[in-house]
């Protein structure tokens, strides 16, 4: 990383505490809080108009040129439709009750633990997330992490290590993705439960497999089960800490949501319990950019029962600049593109097929929005229908709502400061769906781990 922005002195100033360590984060940072700000102001001031508090006129006498009315109807449908189905995931969470167990309490028979970790150029992380998995209290474990087209010492780092349980495979192949990692470890693997965690992890509960096993010997319909994704570098920036923000509100509102009316849980690509069984049903990840979403297609064409458990925490970190956020999220943006291509033939359900074509709807927001914004500067020059402002404001104000009462129902009311900032931040999306032709491949995009990140 070229520190460009520091301040000389060892502490971290204004600029780095909010994410900004090179020119180009200043430029990303720039662009996204501009755009967050010129859509308020524009709320606001529709909303004024709406009220008869102001009137906008244009210039008189010019013709219109252009009649975008049945467009902008129909990108305003695709966006307030899946902004919908958020809402309901939302309220849904306020009555999710997961259950929870002691796992002491529980006799921990024998199935065998496999846990995949893929790995490539981890020097800087993996070994601390391996020697929390060799201090879980689970006699049954096997780990094998998978040095991926690695350049640095990931397997050397680990060579000293000496326990039986612990497994590095050296993996060289012409292509790179983390699904040809996983795959295979998978094929090697011999537990009847298979773990898949990233290797900068950290797992904090020395119980947490143990969790895990337990939930599937009391839960024998229960086919994969999510842990909860925590920030392990929540303190590292503001921008980290939104991260965590976000993980914590969406993790409750989408994977709870889903649980609470008895639909599958999404996967994250880390923190995740499989029984063995199920890979005859839905084969090996397929490698794909997010081979953890295009995972999941499969196992909802399953019909796997997918349930998320917050008890069962793994730490993650995240990218500490605007610059590395964007290269993660344009990659996810990409790759989501991507599936939606390749799954929109096979109907999955209503709610996952609106999910499938949320990139749909993130560029029916940036194009409404520039549309809106060029309307106002040039109002002469075309014409279109948009929804009333008082029904924008509804929707953003439903929105926060639920995410504050998600925060204070899961413990974390000293978020809610945040939200403000959570605002602003949420804009990067529109961004990131910009950069994603950008993306060529799986390796130039996979996010560095570590403190020179």
């Amino acid at each position: 990383m070229n520190p460009s922005f520091t301040s000389g002195t060892g502490r971290k100033g204004v600029l780095e505490r909010l994410g900004i360590w090179t020119r180009r984060d200043l430029l990303i940072f720039v662009v996204v809080v501009g755009y967050a700000l010129a859509i308020f102001s524009l709320m606001v001031g529709a909303l004024a108009r709406d009220f008869g508090l102001v009137t906008f006129t244009g210039a008189a006498g010019r013709p219109v040129i252009l009649n975008l009315t049945p467009l902008t109807i129909g990108l305003s449908a695709i966006i307030f439709s899946l902004a919908i189905l958020w809402l309901a995931f939302g309220l849904f969470s306020l009555r999710f009750a997961p259950r929870t167990l002691d796992p002491n309490s529980i006799e921990i028979r024998s199935p065998k633990v496999s846990v995949l970790i893929p790995a490539r150029d981890e020097v800087a992380v993996v070994r601390d997330l391996v020697q929390d998995l060799l201090a879980q209290d689970y006699p049954h474990l096997e780990l094998i992490v998978i040095a991926h087209n690695c350049s640095d010492e990931t397997s050397a780092s680990l060579r000293g290590t000496q326990d039986p349980r612990l497994r590095v495979l050296d993996l060289e192949t012409a292509d790179s993705g983390k699904a040809l990692a996983l795959n295979h470890g998978l094929a090697i693997a011999t537990g009847d439960i298979l773990a898949q965690f990233d290797a900068d992890n950290r797992i904090p509960d020395p119980r947490a497999i143990r969790r895990a096993v337990a939930y599937f010997l009391t839960e024998p319909g229960t086919d994969v089960i999510q842990a909860q994704i925590e920030t392990k570098n929540e303190e590292a920036t503001l921008l980290t800490h939104l991260q965590a923000v976000e993980y914590r509100i969406f993790s409750y509102l989408f994977w709870g949501g889903r649980n609470a009316v008895r639909l599958p849980c999404p996967i994250a690509g880390t923190g995740v319990f499989f029984r063995r069984e199920l890979w005859d049903r839905v084969g090996g990840w397929e490698n794909e950019r997010v081979e953890d979403y295009d995972l999941y297609c499969k196992l909802v064409l399953a019909n796997a029962r997918i349930e998320y458990k917050p008890d069962i925490v793994a730490l993650d970190e995240k990218p500490t600049s605007w610059r590395l956020l964007l290269r993660q999220r344009s990659r996810w943006q990409r790759g989501h593109i991507q599936v939606l291509a390749k799954r929109w033939r096979t109907w999955m359900g209503l709610s996952d097929m609106m999910y499938l074509a949320a990139p749909i709807a993130n560029g029916a927001w940036y194009a409404s929005t520039i549309l809106t914004l060029l309307y106002y500067a040039l109002p002469w020059s075309f014409t279109y229908w948009y929804p009333p402002a008082v029904l924008w404001v509804s929707m953003w104000l439903a929105a926060y709502g639920t995410m504050a009462a998600i925060l204070i129902r899961t413990g974390h009311r000293r978020d809610l400061k945040y939200l403000p900032a959570f605002y602003i931040f949420g804009f990067h999306w529109l961004v990131a769906f910009l950069l994603a032709v950008r993306v060529k491949g799986w390796s130039g995009s996979k996010t560095p781990h570590g403190p020179r990140q």
